[in-house]
């Protein structure tokens, strides 16, 4: 495809690196993801090459294909050209023509950036004037791209998964080149068979329609790209086809935004990706559960480049702009060191609270959409920072007792359709309040939203509070269950913990959060109080199993505390957690305190000392008595933490906002 060729031109025949990069300049649209290649793909190019190398045949070796069409400022004298499909190749071909030049230039001692390769393959210009680059990257990786080339990138924070994947692969081939390439004559080599022997098809579509087309059925293979990054694509190709400028603008602008959001929020999967995406279009244009699953294919149905106008394209602009603030909410949820700080001084603490507590829950798919949806209608300021904190406090209960219970939860996906309809009603009913009434309208839509939400938790989880309360008990005909292997175990101790002591403070972030690196960064660990390997046995050994098997058997231990006492005989391991929190002079945990109390009471004052005189049977006995004492308190708090206001069988105790 040479430079003074019409943009129709169609190249048929495998064109060479020598050949097709000259002159020309290559960029990577803003509609298309980042950078996307991952070790193997980027280990498969190398060994490509090295088989390459080794081969006596001397023809061009087909490599891939490029789609190209001509972008803004080209030019016949100076063509420009928007890559299509064919960039993750093209731009790791380019990072490693960097390195391998860089490797030259060095060996030869040329300036950076000053010999031939450099200014046909990679930039042209020089130091003083500025280089105009043959590769440039979409506007959220370009930057990064150039501090990478320059060797510069450790000065740069990594924002987006894409950035990820250009220091990765960037390494991974300077890696290579050092091993490979460890002379000048040996760079030269490869440079000459990557730019000579690689062949590509560089094909350019005839007119935008074709263009149009080939955009969706790449769109659609390779590589899979995320329902968030095929959404962007079109919503691009959207206001380019349909010429509305403000609607690019905006995704130009907060995409950037959205992506680090997720990045700070440690989500940065292709599912958690998915995650937010489906929440919001939830939210903003109600589509149902399986809609939401397949946004891409809902949104493009909906907004057709057939039929629509302003109003559509405002209307995608808006939801652009909700999505970057969704993403917001949601690094604040999941990013534990979120700078997110509540505006009112009043409920700062308690609103900082209570989504601590959410983020620690094991389970977040469901109730995501009103969460975020909620933290947005405050954040725009259509309801209180009191409705706000209503709202989490009833979402948190929700979640724990319909997604997260030992027994009779629900599935992990059941009943999404019934509380995605509830975050979707409450935005659209809210949203459209306006008028004198605007304020009792709101207010009815914030009540009638906490009223489907204990409607949604009774259909799915415990149709009432004793039934909520019984699931923590142990059925005597299950022989599988065991409490110590349910998800929400950690998280109901933490709570139970703070219950028994409200003065500790931040207790769920430290026992929840564990640093898989280092063991000791995780506070607290779980704890059987009669051991799994304790000597002592009932009568049989079903009663044996169960007894270690239910909730009141389990409590939260400082860690490093039990190495000494995990299977002694529950008097000798409490006698040794006593002494132990004497000798160290630190608090005990109140539970371990709870639990202390109650063994006195079954055994006596001097039960911790002295058990000789009481027979194994008789023992056993005791040990069914005190757990059965823990573990009716903590039913007893589980029934006053997590019930609803007024919930019939509600002891008054709960703690309600």
């Amino acid at each position: 495809m040479a430079s003074t060729t019409p943009d129709s031109q169609v190249i048929q025949s495998l064109t060479p690196l020598a050949t097709l990069i000259p002159g020309r300049y290559f960029r990577v649209p803003d509609y298309q993801r980042g950078y996307a290649w991952e070790e193997i793909q980027v280990k498969a190019l190398l060994q490509d090459l090295q088989v390459l190398a080794e081969s006596q045949h001397s023809g061009l070796h087909y490599t891939g294909t490029l789609v190209l069409v001509p972008g803004p400022g080209h030019t016949p004298e100076r063509p420009v050209y928007d890559i299509v499909d064919g960039q993750q190749r093209l731009t790791t071909l380019n990072m490693l023509l960097n390195i391998l030049i860089g490797l030259v230039e060095k060996a030869e001692g040329v300036k950076p950036g000053e010999s031939d390769l450099y200014q046909s393959f990679i930039g042209r210009g020089s130091t003083l004037r500025g280089y105009r680059y043959v590769l440039q990257l979409n506007s959220d990786n370009e930057g990064f791209f150039r501090a990478l080339m320059k060797g510069e990138a450790d000065k740069r924070v990594v924002e987006y998964l894409s950035q990820k994947h250009l220091r990765t692969a960037y390494q991974q081939m300077s890696d290579w080149a050092d091993k490979h390439a460890d002379s000048s004559g040996k760079a030269l080599a490869w440079i000459e068979l990557i730019t000579t022997r690689l062949g590509l098809i560089a094909y350019q579509p005839q007119d935008a329609n074709e263009a149009g087309m080939m955009f969706e059925v790449i769109n659609n293979r390779g590589k899979p790209l995320t329902e968030l990054e095929k959404v962007k694509n079109y919503l691009i190709y959207y206001a380019i086809k349909k010429q509305f400028a403000g609607l690019q603008e905006t995704i130009n602008e907060k995409w950037g935004d959205i992506l680090r959001n997720l990045a700070q929020a440690h989500h940065m999967a292709d599912i958690d990706r998915q995650q937010l995406l489906r929440s919001a279009v939830v939210v903003y244009f109600g589509f149902r559960k399986q809609e939401s699953n397949a946004a891409y294919n809902k949104l493009k149905a909906v907004f057709s480049l057939r039929s629509g106008g302003e109003s559509e394209a405002n209307k995608l602009k808006e939801f652009v702009e909700f999505l970057s603030d969704c993403s917001l909410y949601y690094e604040t949820l999941f990013n534990r060191k979120s700078t997110y700080r509540h505006d009112n001084k009043t409920n700062r603490n308690a609103v900082t609270e209570i989504i601590a507590m959410i983020r620690s829950q094991t389970a977040h798919s469901g109730i995501l959409p009103l969460y975020l949806c909620v933290m947005w209608l405050y954040g725009k300021k259509h309801i209180s920072s009191d409705q706000l904190l209503r709202l989490l406090h009833r979402i948190e209960r929700a979640n724990f007792r319909v997604y997260m219970l030992p027994v009779g939860g629900a599935r992990a996906d059941s009943g999404h359709g019934m509380i995605f309809n509830i975050a979707h009603n409450l935005y659209a009913k809210v949203v459209k309040a306006t008028g004198d009434s605007a304020q009792d309208d709101i207010n009815a839509a914030v009540n009638s939203c906490q009223a489907a939400l204990v409607d949604f938790t009774k259909h799915h989880g415990h149709k009432t509070l004793d039934a909520f309360k019984a699931s923590f008990r142990l059925n005597p005909l299950d022989q599988n269950m065991d409490f110590y292997h349910w998800r929400g175990l950690r998280y109901f101790l933490a709570n139970y913990e703070q219950a028994l002591d409200p003065t500790r403070t931040s207790i769920i972030d430290l026992q929840l959060k564990a640093n898989k690196a280092n063991r000791h960064n995780d506070y607290f660990q779980i704890e059987h109080i009669y051991a799994r390997g304790c000597p002592l046995q009932g009568p049989d050994p079903q009663q044996t199993s169960h007894q270690k098997r239910r909730l009141g058997n389990l409590m939260l231990l400082e860690w490093g505390v039990n190495g000494s006492v995990s299977n002694k005989p529950i008097e000798e391991k409490l006698q040794d957690l006593q002494q132990n929190g004497s000798s160290t002079k630190r608090a005990t945990l109140a539970q371990v305190n709870e639990v202390i109390k109650d063994c006195r009471q079954v055994f006596g004052q001097s039960g911790l000392e002295t058990t000789g005189a009481v027979s194994p049977e008789a023992r056993f006995e005791k040990y069914i008595d005190l757990l059965d004492r823990i573990e009716n308190r903590m039913i007893r708090f589980a029934g006053e933490r997590w019930a609803f206001e007024s919930e019939p069988g509600d002891s008054g105790k709960a703690q309600h906002v």
